[in-house]
């Protein structure tokens, strides 16, 4: 083998609380089926000719989606269970995580064997699963995988910087979905004393709040990329379902601008960047190129990007070497656009290699061992 160390980069798997509810439905809100093709890349990496090497397992981000996780399986509560909470407070974090991990049982069991044959796990945040910044979420996730060593497993909230090369979710790109990282927390003063609450960007309440309805009708409404595509054929070929929840959403913005949360969202410089960003979502690779070769770029530490976020698989090169690298998602993805159209799961992934101690990064493709039968996604 011709290197003794590499790091493996994954995010967007999005795990909610697994395929089936309790009244055995399938979860119209569970994305991920990639099980046990998760559970063969870690044994692969992790074992045989990786048995001895120093591996390290980066999670970049809305691995978990907590934000997918409401009772759908109790009956006549599902109006009320998609209502967007107004407070998201650490105890119901941790309950949700805890419910993921209790659905996916076969990736997490992966997870602690992996780390039991002393490799390494960091898990960096996403908008969808930033309940992970949470310390009692941390504490959680430590028992449920139980590391041998607790520097096995590392909770990384600043973007992971090492070796030249840069991870980062990408989510703080967008409006839509950035967080105030000076102030995640809001303490809040009621008559049974001060609640602490996560400060959510309007993103996460939109899927909260609208997009989870959605999806009980349309279960691949945030599976299509790119959704100004979507937007065009919905309104050619369903007319009537596209003007009507048009109209929804243009209430709920209302509602969360100017009603229900006025001072979080009332900047008219911010809620005009939510408008357009609802019509032409930024581009990760021209903010990448930007970042790497833009004027700033050679004051940086690093001189490959590797995001996520936006599902869409990538890898590019720019003047001077830099390179930036999308890992995708391992959810279904229906393609729009004329150079990858289509319906497909890539199950993409970055693999570093260290080669006489210099890394050098690629897009991988997990194919996973032959299988009689594979979920319709």
């Amino acid at each position: 083998m011709g290197t003794a160390k590499i790091k493996l980069v994954i995010s967007d798997f999005h795990l909610s609380r697994g395929k089936w509810l309790r009244d055995g439905r399938r979860n119209p809100l569970e994305d991920f089926h990639q099980d046990e093709r998760f559970r063969e890349l870690l044994e692969y990496y992790s074992t045989g000719e990786y048995a001895d090497c120093d591996v390290e397992l980066i999670v970049n981000g809305d691995f978990f989606d907590p934000l997918a996780v409401v009772p759908l399986g109790e009956r006549n509560r599902t109006d009320a269970a998609l209502e967007y909470p107004l407070e998201v407070m650490e105890p119901s974090a941790v309950n949700k995580i805890r419910t993921i991990c209790a659905g996916h049982p076969v990736s997490i069991e992966a997870m602690k064997e992996f780390l039991g044959r002393g490799k390494r796990i960091v898990l960096r945040w996403g908008n969808h699963d930033a309940a992970l910044l949470w310390p009692k979420v941390q504490e959680a996730l430590r028992e449920i995988l139980a590391p041998p060593a607790p520097e096995q497993l590392v909770f990384q909230q600043e973007p992971y910087v090492f070796d030249r090369i840069c991870v980062d979710h990408g989510h703080q790109f967008e409006a839509l979905n950035s967080f105030d990282e000076e102030n995640l927390y809001i303490d809040r003063k009621t008559r049974h004393g001060v609640k602490r609450i996560q400060a959510l960007p309007f993103g996460s309440f939109f899927v909260l709040g609208f997009l989870n309805r959605i999806k009980l009708e349309r279960h691949f409404i945030n599976q299509v990329h790119p959704f100004r595509n979507y937007l065009r054929l919905s309104l050619l070929l369903d007319p009537v379902y596209f003007l009507t929840n048009g109209l929804r959403a243009m209430w709920f913005f209302f509602k969360m601008r100017f009603l229900t949360h006025p001072r979080r969202f009332a900047s008219f410089r911010k809620t005009l960047l939510l408008v357009a960003e609802a019509f032409h979502r930024p581009s990760l690779e021209r903010i990448a190129e930007e970042i790497l070769t833009g004027l700033d770029s050679g004051d940086r530490p690093f001189d490959t990007l590797i995001l996520g976020h936006n599902h869409q698989a990538a890898i590019r090169l720019f003047e001077g070497g830099k390179q930036y690298i999308n890992t995708g998602t391992w959810i279904p993805i229906t393609s729009l656009d004329m150079a990858t159209l289509g319906h497909r799961i890539l199950r993409t992934y970055a693999l570093i290699e260290y080669l006489e101690g210099k890394p050098r990064c690629s897009l991988k493709v997990w194919n996973g061992r032959p299988r009689i039968t594979d979920d319709f996604a």
